[in-house]
């Protein structure tokens, strides 16, 4: 059987392999250019994480939803997902291996190349994170910063703003589902690739 556009999703969902070398061949180029964009200070992690995204497609692409998103919109995201999972799992490991270098050899250049591959790591998160948080209210930011990123604990922060949790979970809730539907409209209204 031959794997053409029209019949490669379905080929897929029943795991047939020629379907997969189809979706690597005809999205391969898309997946690269999403995985660089997102790991290009790291690129020698960049095979792998194309690797990881093929192989999610083939264990999860029953998640495709052809009403919601074109396949191409679809693998596109799932590899911006995994390359943002793997900046993250690299970058705490290339902070372990400096302060382990450091420690073995006395080397501080090595601690400064690190760092500055971390640093630029983190400044990214940092922008992304404050466009995605920017659609909220200053006190909603404010309680989605110290709970999810500086990862406080919610007594902290219930007994330091003054207030009580079941508000702090509620304002948390509409805050998501602000965020939620903010990219919803805008994943729905950008181009198809």
């Amino acid at each position: 059987m031959k794997v053409t556009e029209e019949n490669f999703i379905p080929l897929l969902c029943r795991k047939h392999e020629k379907a997969l070398e189809y979706c690597m061949l005809r999205y391969g180029g898309l997946v690269k250019a999403v995985v660089h964009r997102y790991l290009g200070s790291l690129p020698q992690y960049e095979e792998e994480c194309q690797n990881d995204v093929f192989f999610a497609v083939w264990n999860h692409i029953d998640a495709y939803d052809p009403e919601r998103n074109p396949f191409a919109n679809w693998i596109a995201g799932v590899a911006r997902l995994k390359a943002l999972d793997c900046k993250r799992k690299y970058a705490s490991r290339m902070l372990e291996t400096s302060w382990e270098a450091m420690e073995e050899t006395g080397q501080p250049v090595i601690q400064a190349e690190f760092s500055a591959e971390l640093q630029a790591v983190e400044e990214e998160f940092s922008e992304e994170t404050q466009q995605i948080l920017a659609c909220l209210k200053p006190k909603d930011r404010e309680l989605f910063l110290r709970l999810y990123i500086e990862e406080e604990n919610m007594e902290e922060v219930s007994q330091s703003t003054g207030l009580a949790k079941p508000v702090i979970y509620n304002r948390l809730s509409r805050g998501k589902k602000r965020i939620r539907s903010l990219f919803s409209a805008n994943r729905e209204r950008s181009p198809r690739l």
